[in-house]
């Protein structure tokens, strides 16, 4: 017995491994590996570097100048039964920096794109009007802003977003040259590995989550986890012991590939795990299905706690473990009908004396059937 269950949950631990892997893998590739940038923290950007350097990666820049706000990011939403919303996401920024050389007393100027969240809107307002003042300040009184701290994905503009930021650039009579650079790229503050931040982050809490799935089946490898269950039943019930349950089990009535339906007990895997019943608690055992979505398939049984475990298994599989529960379970009820179920639910003293008060009694029956 405990070779088969440990091979079944060998093979089961396995499985978990391999999705685990696979899932984690995705995971990160989906992102790109952004969590790596995460976890060891942005890279500063130097805005003098060819800008394709960072392209896709997750950086940090101080940021002198914020001119304006030069697209609005918004969504339409069209309602079921007619008619439009229009909601504000957030903005993108016509950004500067400045680099001096003092050797040869020229000053380099860098333009790109900051997006950030329509709450930071207000924030930036005052931003903007400080960068202005000192930027067209004629009377050189003008301080210059604090550079302001950004922290997202460097990221390329489409043609539509470039469009828009040449044209914004007109707009102040820029025109590029040596000293003038125009970056095609936007800091992204709402997106790290190309997608959103919640969403990135709910993606690393599903890799997380294989990760520790993973951890655990590689330990289930080597450890008797498996037998838990069967164990707990065995402190439970000092009068049972492991051999007489292996006995039993040598004997049983295999179901399927992962139940064993014996004399005294039945057992079966679940999983990476392998699960045990006593048969003399069983009062009622029938087939359940559910079609949909949440589709399931399974042996229903009953104990006299009222206690329901489901097995998987299909209709075939169930009818046939229920014959053996019904040639040699004579305390069980086998079949549903809605009857029943109400007779279960309101009248469960009433269901007892069905099957399992009279089995009890020793009416008809071996009671040394049901003694372990």
């Amino acid at each position: 017995m405990l070779e088969t269950l440990q091979k079944k949950s060998r093979k089961s631990n396995i499985t978990r491994i391999i999705v685990s892997i696979l899932v984690v893998v995705g995971m990160l590739a989906v992102t790109k590996l952004a969590i790596l940038d995460v976890i060891t923290g942005p890279t500063k950007m130097d805005i003098t570097l060819d800008p394709e350097t960072y392209a896709g990666k997750y950086v940090t820049t101080d940021t002198e100048f914020l001119l304006y706000d030069y697209v609005e990011h918004t969504t339409t939403t069209t309602r079921k039964y007619g008619g439009k919303t229009t909601s504000t996401n957030g903005y993108s920024y016509l950004a500067l920096q400045s680099i001096p050389d003092y050797e040869k007393e020229t000053v380099a100027f860098y333009f790109y794109s900051v997006y950030l969240n329509k709450d930071k809107q207000s924030e930036m307002a005052s931003i903007i009007e400080a960068s202005n003042d000192y930027l067209f300040d004629e009377s050189g009184n003008a301080a210059p802003p604090d550079p302001v701290t950004f922290t997202g994905t460097w990221t390329k503009m489409d043609a539509e977003m470039e469009r828009y930021f040449r044209s914004s650039l007109a707009e102040f009579n820029v025109l590029e040259d040596d000293y003038t650079n125009f970056y095609f790229y936007e800091l992204d503050t709402k997106r790290i590995g190309g997608m959103n931040i919640p969403l990135f982050w709910c993606l690393m809490a599903i890799a997380a989550f294989f990760v520790l799935y993973g951890f655990l089946s590689v330990l289930g490898l080597f450890s008797n986890a498996y037998m838990k269950s069967i164990h707990q039943y065995l402190q439970k019930d000092s009068s049972v012991s492991l051999a007489a349950i292996e006995e039993d089990f040598s004997q049983a009535h295999p179901i399927g590939k992962s139940v064993w339906v014996g004399k005294k007990w039945t057992v079966y895997m679940v999983g990476n795990r392998a699960m045990i019943l006593a048969n003399k608690d069983l009062v009622w055992g029938y087939y359940y299905s559910r079609t949909g979505r949440y589709s399931v398939s399974e042996m229903r049984l009953y104990s006299k706690d009222k206690k329901m475990s489901g097995i998987s298994l299909t209709e075939k599989q169930t009818q046939e473990a229920l014959k053996f529960y019904a040639a040699e379970q004579p305390q069980m009820v086998i079949g549903y009908t809605s009857e029943l179920e109400k007779m279960f639910n309101k009248n469960f003293n009433g269901f007892m004396d069905l099957k399992y008060n009279p089995a009890m009694r020793g009416e008809n029956l071996d009671e040394d059937f049901f003694r372990q």
